[in-house]
């Protein structure tokens, strides 16, 4: 129970009548007072409430709602329930509301930021600010150099300006870490800094063996990323070949050592010859020794199948149609789509067709087999065959000879067709039966390998 005394500041606790009834509540929480009336009964009925956010009411002593506040608005009721006044917030006027339950108890209300509950009595009196607390009116950044006046104005406190220049010496803050300005703040400050370092200091020593481990790590043979699809697509030959200019442009450190053991890696691009022997731990070296190694005397599987070779559309033009294409040489281009199951399947068909033409001019030099080439094209690259030759669907072969288009067809299903398509393409270029000038397929004539397909596979059109 709190003590009563008068003139007393706003209290927590509970506070009762002489009779021993409750008459206050009151409770203090971070963002304010939760606060409760009662009357002097034995039933305790609740007179007024508010909470820190200034939402609750004032009852008539008969129980009956006086002023109701919500966060969106208060309503105001005579003795009899009737509504006689509904606001919503904001409130426009100034003017107070005095409500008074009781001659113990009086509510002074303005909007939901300022509500004043007081508790008097001849031999005390408590008085609490209830309602939701602004941070700006609560203690705003400006009060200790500038006075609040009425309607808000402000105005400036000269005298706790001078006790302040007394106190402390300056009015502003004190300077923070953003008085001390770099040479060259921001990206790029490092580099310039590395470059004022004595050459002879332990720190210019690291930095360049670090400058060195950059430059050989950037040579190790990695898969090249592709740009779509998988390691497969088109765009994964093409971005290992780009990188082959620009592989030690601009690393740094000392490349002099390094270029004399570079090699042109499997991937297209410029790889160290030899990465060195590191040191290995006694737990490596004794792994390493009880790895056995590959036995060059066994015969091992060898593939039969080999991977096509990539040809692009912007490359067609020199290596296919132009007059740098090569003589007495069938080229098929093979269009094919990785997004496609049916070009999954005759991939798998061609690159088999492909191994074995490569065995047997290997085995034979002269031979017709060795007058094939066969390309990989990706539809997905561009419609330019597409629209030169009118067809939609994929997998597609396009034989040409010396530039000259000799046949165009999809109806391969196994590795002997193929390899008759394209033996028997070679002799029709070489007797010059080509198709004509302008030639393109006509509707659904693109559609021969549709006739044999199971009913469960999937064909998407370009």
């Amino acid at each position: 129970m709190a003590d009563l005394q008068p003139n007393m500041e706003p209290t927590e606790g509970v506070i009762t009548y002489p009779s021993g009834n409750t008459a206050v509540v009151a409770c203090k929480q971070a963002a304010g007072y939760v606060v409760t009336f009662m009357s002097d009964s034995k039933n305790s009925q609740i007179l007024a409430s508010f909470d820190s956010k200034g939402v609750g009411g004032v009852n008539y002593p008969n129980g009956r709602p006086w002023l109701v506040v919500t966060e969106s608005g208060y309503t105001l009721s005579d003795k009899k329930g009737n509504v006689v006044e509904r606001i919503k917030f904001p409130r426009t006027s100034q003017e107070v509301i005095t409500l008074e339950p009781t001659e113990c108890i009086s509510v002074r209300f303005t909007n939901r930021q300022s509500i004043v509950a007081v508790f008097s009595r001849p031999e005390c009196r408590h008085e609490w600010q209830c309602g939701e607390a602004l941070r700006r009116t609560e203690a705003p950044y400006t009060a200790k150099v500038v006075g609040t006046k009425e309607g808000g104005r402000l105005e400036l406190d000269v005298a706790a300006i001078r006790q302040r220049q007394q106190a402390v010496g300056s009015v502003y803050v004190p300077p923070g870490p953003h008085r001390t300005e770099t040479e060259r703040p921001g990206i790029g400050s490092l580099k310039k800094a590395l470059r004022n370092l004595d050459p002879a200091s332990d720190l210019s020593a690291t930095v360049s063996e670090l400058r060195n481990l950059d430059t050989r790590l950037g040579y190790i043979e990695t898969l090249p990323r592709v740009l779509y699809g998988t390691a497969r697509s088109a765009s994964a030959g093409t971005l290992a070949r780009g990188t082959i200019g620009s592989s030690g442009g601009g690393s740094g450190g000392n490349l002099g050592a390094t270029t004399a053991s570079l090699v042109m890696g499997s991937s297209g691009r410029m790889v160290l010859e030899d990465y060195g022997s590191p040191e290995l731990s006694k737990t490596q070296r004794r792994f390493a020794s009880s790895l056995r190694g590959l036995d060059p005397e066994k015969v091992r599987h060898k593939a039969r199948r080999a991977k096509l070779p990539w040809m692009r559309l912007r490359d067609l033009d020199s290596a296919v149609w132009g007059a740098t294409a090569p003589g007495d040489t069938l080229q098929v281009l093979c269009v094919l789509a990785d997004w496609n199951p049916v070009c999954a399947k005759v991939e798998a068909v061609l690159e088999a067709a492909h191994g074995a033409l490569v065995e047997e001019a290997a085995a034979r030099s002269g031979c017709e087999a060795a007058r094939v080439k066969m390309w990989k094209v990706d539809a997905s690259e561009g419609n330019l065959l597409q629209d030169r030759y009118g067809f939609k669907t994929v997998p597609m072969l396009l034989m040409f000879y010396e530039g000259k288009l000799v046949a165009a067809t999809n109806n391969v299903r196994t590795e002997a067709q193929a390899r008759d398509a394209a033996l028997g393409a070679l002799m029709r270029g070489r007797k010059r039966e080509v198709l004509p000038e302008g030639w393109r397929f006509g509707t659904g004539a693109d559609n021969s390998l549709l006739d044999y397909l199971k009913p469960s596979t999937v064909l998407r059109e370009l």
